[in-house]
C-alpha cells in the first residue's frame, strides 16, 4: 500500500505567469488535506469518546449497541464539518496564501 505524501510539508511552486486561482492536481490534494485534518481536529474529543467506550466492551457487538450514540455524535460531527462549504475555505485560504507570495 501507497504511503499519503504529506503535501502541507512539500514546496508546491506555481507558474509565476498564471493566476493564483489556478490550482495544481498537488495544490487541491493539501486543501483537501488541510479540510480533512480540520474536520478530525473539530470532532476530536467526540471521536475519543466513541474509541473509549468501544474498547471498553471485548464483544464487538455489545459496543456497537452500547456505543451508538457516540458513534452517532461523531459521525454527525464528521458530517457537519466535511461539508463542500468548508473545501471552499480551503481553497480560499489557499488562493490568499499564493496570493501573497506573488506579492512579497
Amino acid at each position: 500500500m501507497a504511503k499519503e505524501t504529506d503535501y502541507e510539508k512539500l514546496n508546491l511552486p506555481s507558474d509565476p505567469k498564471l493566476p493564483a486561482w489556478i490550482l495544481t492536481p498537488k495544490e487541491e490534494k493539501l486543501i483537501f488535506q488541510r479540510w480533512r485534518k480540520k474536520a478530525f481536529k473539530q470532532c476530536d474529543e467526540l471521536i475519543k469518546v466513541y474509541i473509549r467506550c468501544s474498547n471498553s466492551y471485548q464483544n464487538p457487538w455489545d459496543a456497537m449497541g452500547h456505543c451508538k450514540d457516540f458513534n452517532d455524535a461523531q459521525l454527525a460531527c464528521m458530517k457537519e464539518y466535511q461539508q463542500l462549504k468548508y473545501l471552499d475555505i480551503e481553497r480560499d485560504i489557499l488562493i490568499q496564501e499564493k496570493n501573497a507570495k506573488k506579492q512579497g
